[in-house]
Formats: C-alpha cells, structure tokens, sequence
C-alpha cells in the first residue's frame, strides 16, 4: 500500500469535514489541479478511509466513519519527543497510518485531545489531568514520557512579572517557584521567549529548544527542576486499543535515538539546537504517580491559581 504523505492528510481532513464533496470543489480548496487531487484521492479510496461514488458523471467524495486505521499524535514543538518516530512506526501495526501533528500550545492540544480531534497526545501531566476531569473521563494518562528541560529565564532589565503557558508545567514551574506577578500567558514557546528578550517581563519559564536559544541570547537560566512533563495521553474511543498503545511506547521510548533529523524536521526546529537541548530530557516508560501526589497542591493551584476570581468574573 503506498504510503500517505501530509498532503493526502489534509485531503482527508477536508473530506471529513465538509463531506459529501466534489472532485472539483476538493482541488479549488486545496488549490492543485483536479489530476493531482484525483490520484490522492484514489490512493485514501484504496486506504480504505474514503468513499467514491458517481452522480452523473460527478465524483462524490465522503470519508469511511467507521474506519479506524487511522490515528493522529499531537506533540508540542520541543526537544522532548525524540522517540515519536519510532512510536509512530510501532503504532502502524495497530492502525494502517499514522499522523503526527505539532503544537505550540498544551492546553489547546489537551482540548483537541478531549473532543476526539487527536486520539493520542504527548501532553503535559498538569493539561492531562484537568481535561480529564473536564471531559468526564473521555481522556486518560496511558504511558510515561519525559522530564527536564525546562527552566526559568531572566532578563533583569525587563518589566516586573513573567511569562508562561497556561495550565501547563511551565506554569506548574512559575507557581512552584513564586515568581514575581501579573502572569501573562503566551501561545508558544516562542513568543514566551520573545517577550523576555524585549524585555515586556522580567521572566520566563520555557523548555527546550527555546531554553538553548535564550541561552545562546545570554539570558540567565534557572532549571525548574521538574521530574515529569509530558506524558501520552489517550481518548478513551481508543480504550479497547491501550495495552497494545502502552506497550509501542514503551518499546519505542526504551529504544536509541536515532533519526534526531527527522524529529527536528516534524518539529520544524534547527538540527544542531535539537541535538544539544534534547540532552536535557530524561525519559521513562510510565507515570510516576507518586511523584505526582507528592506535587498535588501544587497541581491545584495552577488548575485553579488565586486569582482566577479576578480574571473570570467581570461585572
């Protein structure tokens, strides 16, 4: 069977979205010509995850609902999922494709990860345990993961306050640490980053690459000291499915690194970055709940942190 590539996967995407669809309006949406997207839509037909049937000379498209050979894994962008090729490679003999799909923000990964639009998601602890209790159940923690690589960075002549992520380690990291208020949330590691450069707060909390691109920017850099980040989170549509995913993960975490070219490419970050900051991770393969009691308060206060009342309610 032809392997799909991330163009088919888009096809497929606008297929499941706006089904019944036409040849026609396919490639006005992706903006190829109708030949291009006649033979991918004859390689997803012979996939088994699409439909083809003809209406007067007119191919109607819908996607296959009950087909389950596919499986999309949300990362975040960071060095801390070298493993991920090899998890997707292990995962093929569970489902027929597989698609990783990259992230700048945990919680929006978290809540794509409760609705079902991933079905499996390297996430931090803190976002998989709030959506857990949020979705009712519809997201478990079902692997290990990694831990490190994450810091606090300074900027001494920067604005009182700091930067983070909203209900993530990192900001498990700034409550942890009582870093100086107001606390101004960012979308990626990136901007976190670049509003500690242009000195619109003080401080940071990021995780790697971008903690190696601060320090490649002379920022002071103080470890969070975190023993667990990520974990692999999975919606419980998979349920019947968790053994066999466990167990790729732990065959594939447990592996050598290998392909830190193809990692830094998924991930769209700089080789020679990738390749000093993934130093910083550990990696083990499963949970370490005691770990994880041991920091519960701490867990409930960036869930719900003290001045949620302020921000929440306005009247």
């Amino acid at each position: 069977m032809e392997e799909l590539d991330e163009i088919d996967f888009e096809l497929y995407d606008i297929i499941k979205e706006y089904m019944p669809i036409t040849l026609s309006e396919l490639a006005r949406n992706l903006g190829h010509s109708k030949s291009m997207i006649y033979r991918r839509v004859k390689k997803l037909e012979n996939s088994g995850l699409i439909k083809v049937s003809y209406q007067g000379g007119v191919s109607i498209i819908t996607a296959n609902q009950k087909n389950d050979s596919i499986i999309t894994i949300g990362i975040l962008r960071a060095s801390e999922y070298p493993y991920i090729i090899k998890f997707a490679k292990k995962l093929e003999n569970i489902f027929n494709h597989v698609k990783i799909v990259v992230y700048d923000e945990a919680y929006k990964e978290a809540l794509d990860l409760s609705i079902g639009k991933l079905k499996l998601a390297m996430n931090p602890a803190v976002s998989l345990l709030a959506i857990h209790r949020i979705s009712r159940g519809q997201v478990h923690i079902i692997g290990g993961g990694s831990g490190g690589g994450s810091g606090i960075i300074n900027n001494l002549n920067g604005k009182n306050g700091h930067s983070t992520s909203i209900m993530s380690s990192m900001e498990l990291c700034a409550d942890m640490n009582k870093l100086e208020m107001p606390r101004i949330y960012g979308n990626s590691g990136q901007e976190i980053l670049n509003k500690v450069l242009k000195g619109e707060v003080r401080q940071g909390v990021i995780w790697e690459p971008f903690l190696s691109i601060a320090s490649k920017n002379n920022l002071k850099i103080t470890s969070c000291e975190l023993d667990t980040c990520c974990l692999l989170g999975a919606h419980s549509s998979l349920y019947d499915k968790y053994d066999k995913i466990s167990k790729a993960f732990s065959d594939a975490i447990s592996s050598d690194i290998s392909d830190l070219e193809g990692y830094a490419n998924i991930i769209n970050m700089p080789l020679d970055v990738v390749k000093l900051s993934v130093k910083s991770y550990n990696f083990f393969e499963e949970p370490d709940k005691n770990y994880l009691k041991s920091i519960i308060n701490n867990l409930r206060n960036t869930i719900l942190p003290s001045d949620i009342i302020e921000r929440s309610v306005i009247i």
